[in-house]
């Protein structure tokens, strides 16, 4: 890390599935300048949403270029956080929401920036750990539960990778459990049936009618007292909580820190949420561990990206 570039704004983009959002940032503070929103088309070809990408870094840095207060340095690094998996040379390593072909090479080319990729929960575990909910913590948890479910330790102030940089997964691998008649194994991946996408399938399977605003529904028909929105609401969070208290069980960390949608909502899921996951820490002195929403909210895998790519130069 150069001392000039630590001084400089960094552009942070953060790549969700629903919205792609980018802004610079100023990596002493976490402040957001020139915040720029635009959805993301996930149904176009791939190359069309790395053209979006292109797109919305062009006007932040326009936005910029033409502010009289603008920065007194433009960027020379972005980092960008995708919801794929991400090695630790920045590669993309899968492709579970859509296919992002050339985006490092195809920014770069545009912009004459480096470009740094992360995983989009790595990049915003990094954000809490430096200006949120992680702050003054030897160690943390981070769990997104969102549209899909992943997580990230943080030790220090910065995420735990692993060798390859695949320490991420905690709900994405299939599970078995004998039935209840113990003649057979049932295997099931939780995150089809707990994440945000697997609740409205769950939904769906049970009967319910297509839900006009996702998961955001479920929680006004369960407030309203429907038992079959409750039913999915519960089951979901009961998966989801037993297996952060696995993780937590596992790693011992000093505090959780919830992020995305459903990790940030409040009403009856995070109340089983809760439950479950306290109900489920084994050492019983320590079921009490603070459980904490992320304070950064959207603004944490734009900040991310950013710091990612700074501790990357």
């Amino acid at each position: 890390m150069t001392p000039s570039l630590s001084r400089s704004p960094i552009l942070g983009i953060d790549v969700g599935a629903t919205k792609i959002a980018a802004g610079m940032v100023n990596p002493c503070t976490g402040e957001i300048c020139f915040l720029t929103r635009i959805p993301t088309r996930r149904h176009v070809a791939p190359g069309e949403i790395v053209s979006d990408i292109t797109a919305i870094v062009a006007q932040v840095m326009d936005a910029a270029r033409r502010d009289p207060h603008g920065p007194d340095d433009m960027p020379r690094a972005a980092g960008i956080a995708v919801p794929e998996l991400v090695d630790i040379t920045g590669q993309i390593r899968s492709a579970w929401n859509f296919p992002l072909p050339d985006l490092t090479r195809t920014i770069h080319e545009h912009t004459g920036l480096s470009v740094r990729l992360e995983s989009d929960v790595r990049a915003a575990a990094f954000a809490e750990a430096r200006f949120g909910s992680g702050q003054s913590c030897d160690s943390f948890a981070y769990f997104s539960l969102g549209s899909g479910i992943s997580y990230t330790l943080c030790l220090n102030g910065r995420p735990y990778r692993g060798t390859h940089g695949f320490a991420i997964h905690f709900a994405s691998s299939s599970l078995a459990v004998p039935t209840e008649d113990r003649t057979r194994l049932s295997i099931a991946i939780p995150e089809d049936f707990a994440s945000g996408l697997g609740m409205e399938r769950l939904w769906a399977a049970r009967g319910g009618e297509k839900l006009k605003e996702g998961v955001h529904t479920l929680e006004t028909l369960a407030a309203a007292g429907d038992s079959r929105a409750k039913g999915v609401i519960e089951d979901a969070a009961g998966m989801t909580g037993r297996l952060i208290a696995q993780a937590v069980n596992m790693l011992d960390p000093e505090k959780i820190v919830l992020g995305g949608g459903l990790g940030c909502s409040e009403g009856f899921y995070r109340q089983k949420l809760e439950e479950h996951i306290r109900a489920n820490i084994w050492e019983r002195s320590f079921a009490d561990i603070p459980i904490l929403i992320a304070g950064l909210g959207e603004q944490s895998g734009i900040i991310g990206a950013a710091l990612s790519a700074l501790a990357a130069d």
